[in-house]
């Protein structure tokens, strides 16, 4: 009993150690992807596996029941045979020329039983396992084979005899009777052969088409893979991919389709960029995205509106050339424009010497008032900046007004249906353009809708400036001027200004 326990412990440990070793390499989740290849191999197997087997299964099943048939038939003709032979001695009672046919037959393979009756149906002579007497006397006119099983000795197993009894007739009358048996195992064991070499030959050829299949499937998806590289390489924004492969079916069709497509892709993107170069990125994104209103009347938004302008540049313009005029403009433009985009903003236009930036539009911003007022403070630090450069090496320096306001304006695409602008427009951007032109140079003034939108919100400080009577209005409105503190802007300064100075070799 204790060598048991301890078997049975032995046993117990391995089990659990195979069991760990299956879990580790069993994997625990089902892969999440099955590939379009191994599909159709897998679809094609199962076709090709259920036709071949249908074909075996029929193919089997025609050759077993051929191979009763034939079995039938020899047994008859054997049986006949017999009785042929049989028919003299018989009349003749020559018994024992009947003993040496009878023995003669019955040493020959796959016989079990050979016998010849009289008239009466009473044996005459037999040999091996013949039937029992009422099988005879039931089957002794019918030329039919007829089935029954005997046991070969006492301890052995019963097999089962095909016999078949034939009649001997002379000149209509007949004389006596002649059974023959054979062994039904051999034609089983036919049937069995034939069963085995049809279904070896239905494994074959699954096996073939299987292999077949999984590279009829691998050539199939091989453009489809193709066809997913190029997609994943135009979706990162990769418009330079194409399919040089021609084919004449459906697939074909298909990479010339996104061939066209990539190219009005990259037509697009090329659209843009050019576009770009004269709105804000922003504002050619809103206008190619949707084209379908580009001729539609504008939406009420609320945003804020900047507008900064030359001091004295009318005197200055008369007293320099063009192109120098040109170079002055672009380089400080290309400041503030950095600025714009840095606080969140866009220029709407230019207007001579003149900078009109939006804050909030197209895109919404909840801080709007908060980024315009950091990006004019931006400005003036900038410029201050700028100008110091520019007298260090003897060039003209420029200075800027700028004025601010807040509130509900229109903004779409404006102007006839050949030649539209997107931008901003109403009493609150005439009201920012005004405060402008009344601010001094470097100065910075707001309406009080753009003050208390800020004053709770953000590091800029504001003073009260008075109440100014603006060109064109009859009323006057309360103004604020932004107080340019570098140490309260310094975090702004640092964070916004100071890497667009650093990457221009500028300093404050």
């Amino acid at each position: 009993m204790r060598g048991v326990a301890v078997y049975l412990s032995e046993a117990r440990s391995s089990l659990h150690a195979w069991g760990a070793l299956l879990r580790r390499a069993v994997p625990t989740a089902l892969p999440t992807k099955f590939p379009i290849a191994y599909k159709l191999a897998l679809a094609f197997t199962v076709i090709t596996s259920l036709g071949m087997a249908i074909l075996g299964w029929v193919i089997a099943k025609d050759q077993t029941v051929m191979l009763d048939q034939q079995m039938i038939a020899s047994n008859q003709t054997v049986a006949r045979q017999l009785a042929q032979i049989a028919q003299e001695p018989v009349l003749a009672d020559d018994t024992l020329t009947l003993r040496v046919i009878v023995n003669h037959l019955r040493e020959q393979r796959g016989v079990l039983a050979v016998a010849i009756y009289s008239d009466d149906v009473v044996p005459i002579v037999h040999a091996g396992l013949v039937p029992d007497a009422s099988l005879v006397v039931e089957h002794a006119a019918k030329d039919a084979m007829f089935l029954y099983r005997k046991t070969v000795a006492e301890d052995g197993e019963p097999v089962t005899v095909m016999a078949t009894m034939s009649p001997m007739t002379v000149d209509g009358i007949t004389v006596g009777y002649a059974l023959i048996g054979f062994d039904r195992s051999i034609v089983e064991a036919a049937k069995q052969q034939t069963i085995r070499t049809v279904g070896l030959a239905t494994l074959l050829f699954v096996l073939i088409g299987s292999l077949a299949s999984i590279l009829l499937g691998q050539r199939l998806t091989r453009p489809i893979h193709q066809i997913i590289e190029v997609s994943s390489a135009i979706s990162a924004g990769n418009y330079d991919v194409r399919f040089t492969e021609q084919r004449n079916d459906e697939l074909g069709q298909l990479m010339s389709a996104m061939n066209a497509m990539t190219d009005g892709l990259a037509e697009k993107e090329h659209v843009e960029r050019t576009f770009s170069r004269y709105v804000a990125p922003q504002v050619a994104r809103e206008v190619l995205r949707d084209t379908a209103q580009a001729g539609a009347v504008g939406r009420k938004v609320v945003a804020s509106v900047l507008f900064a302008d030359i001091a004295g540049f009318a005197a200055l313009s008369e007293s320099m050339p063009a192109e120098d005029i040109n170079a002055v403009l672009n380089e400080y433009f290309g400041y503030i424009a950095q600025i714009v985009d840095a606080c969140d903003g866009h220029i709407d236009k230019y207007i001579g010497d003149c900078v009109m930036a939006v804050f909030g539009v197209p895109e919404s911003d909840a801080l709007h008032a908060q980024h315009a007022v950091e990006c004019a403070a931006l400005i003036q630090y900038l410029v201050e900046a700028l100008n110091e450069e520019r007298r260090a090496r003897g060039h003209v320096v420029l200075t800027f007004h700028i004025g601010i306001n807040s509130g509900a304006m229109l903004a779409g695409n404006i102007g006839a249906a050949d030649r539209l602008e997107y931008t901003v427009m109403g009493r609150e951007v005439n009201v920012a353009s005004r405060l402008s032109s009344s601010a001094q140079p470097g100065q910075v003034l707001l309406s009080e809708a753009t003050y208390d939108a800020i004053r709770k919100t953000g590091p800029i400080h504001c003073k009260r400036h008075g109440a100014v009577t603006l060109r064109g209005t009859a009323q006057p409105l309360m103004t604020y001027s932004v107080v340019l503190d570098r140490g309260r802007h310094e975090d702004l300064i640092r964070t916004r200004l100071e890497p667009l100075l650093n990457y221009h070799t500028l300093a404050l």
